[in-house]
């Protein structure tokens, strides 16, 4: 859900976390190419 751009704070309500931090370790993970594009996405041309 997150990668799909779900914002954190509806899944965390969605999911009934009390704390974000539950909710983004568990539901967020960033690998090597997930990086490479974010890296991309905000280098100026």
């Amino acid at each position: 859900m997150a990668k799909s751009g779900m914002n954190p704070k509806a899944l965390q309500y969605l999911m009934g976390h009390s704390d974000i931090s539950v909710t983004l370790n568990t539901y967020t993970h960033v690998n090597l190419e997930d990086a490479r594009e974010e890296v991309a996405r905000i280098q100026v041309v």
